[in-house]
């Protein structure tokens, strides 16, 4: 079963350039040629594969590890050691610990994992350029991530996928902003909607690059795909209403529904969204997933994820951290 999964996470990630449209115009296929090589060279979500991080981002991804493996390899690094000790003793955790194997365990695999996410994602893509306007661009994925993985939670056991989904899902803004400026600025001045202008400018969309960077760093199918739709009017009608876990368009529906409730939480980094929460009760995908028979606080539920969101974020974007143990060095 691995050499199949395996061949299948490398055929996905050789043939990320199919989740990227082309066009018969010149101009536009210039501009797909263009990403097609900046993806190539620097496309990957996942950290260096020798690097502490990268083993431990292995780690966290597999069935077989536990939190003993992970302490392991987070103590060959005194950095690592020190970001791991101060993020899970910082007010996102409140692990209140003395030392870092405390830590891990007190926050346990699965936001030890989060962590590992958060931190790795957020270095590979430090270069990448967010304009002003775009400040809370971090602070929304961070919460998507969040609520995506929360939500999933209710319906199926969840693997951390969905997590790094919601965390990555808009990642295709940044690398507009940063490469292909000149469009992204018609993007935004245009009248449409964020999503209708960019078929205008681009041969493709902000989910499509997302989605393609997703593939190409081998991550689960169905992930792909929900990052690539999470705009699409997806079938909700009661001829999909099988088993989660057997649907391929569930996820793809959470990320839907996690997006459009961070708009209704104010966290619309593009400034084009006007959704209230009312309007977001009466999304279609809202509607759909009641026939499941969960019983959902959406509000409650954005309100406590986004103080956790607003925690994490304030970590690793303000530097203020507590005071870490005397063995260890300051990343």
């Amino acid at each position: 079963m691995e050499s199949i999964a395996a061949h299948t996470h490398a055929r996905m990630s050789n043939r990320f350039e199919d989740l990227l449209p082309n066009s018969t115009d010149a101009a536009k296929s210039k501009l797909r040629a263009k990403l097609v090589m900046i993806l190539n060279s620097q496309g990957e979500i996942v950290p260096a594969a020798k690097s502490p991080l990268g083993k431990l981002w292995r780690l966290v991804n597999s069935e077989r590890s536990s939190l003993d493996d992970c302490e392991e390899v987070i103590q060959l690094d005194p950095a690592l050691t020190s970001r791991i000790f101060r993020v899970a003793n910082s007010a996102a955790y409140h692990a209140q610990a003395t030392d870092v194997a405390e830590a891990i365990r007190y926050i346990g695999f699965k936001r030890l994992r989060e962590l590992v996410f958060n931190a790795g994602v957020l270095k590979q893509f430090s270069s990448l350029t967010a304009p002003p306007e775009m400040e809370v661009f971090w602070l929304r994925n961070i919460f998507v991530a969040r609520l995506s993985e929360r939500l999933s939670s209710l319906y199926f056991s969840t693997d951390g996928s969905e997590y790094l989904a919601g965390l990555i899902h808009d990642i295709g803004w940044l690398f507009l902003t940063t490469h292909f400026p000149a469009e992204y600025a018609k993007i935004m001045a245009s009248e449409k909607t964020p999503c209708e202008a960019e078929k205008e400018f681009l041969p493709f969309g902000h989910a499509n690059i997302a989605a393609a960077l997703a593939a190409r760093s081998s991550m689960p199918l169905r992930a792909v795909d929900a990052i690539a739709y999470h705009h699409k009017q997806m079938l909700t009608t009661t001829s999909t209403l099988v088993a989660p876990n057997q649907n391929p368009l569930f996820l793809g529906i959470i990320l839907s529904v996690c997006d459009k409730l961070a708009d209704a939480s104010q966290l619309d980094f593009l400034g084009k969204s006007t959704m209230t929460m009312e309007e977001f009760r009466e999304c279609p995908e809202v509607v759909w997933l009641k026939s499941f028979q969960k019983q959902v606080d959406f509000e409650a539920m954005a309100v406590e994820e986004l103080t956790k969101s607003q925690d994490i974020h304030q970590f690793f974007f303000s530097g203020d951290a507590p005071t870490e143990p005397a063995s260890t060095s300051k990343v």
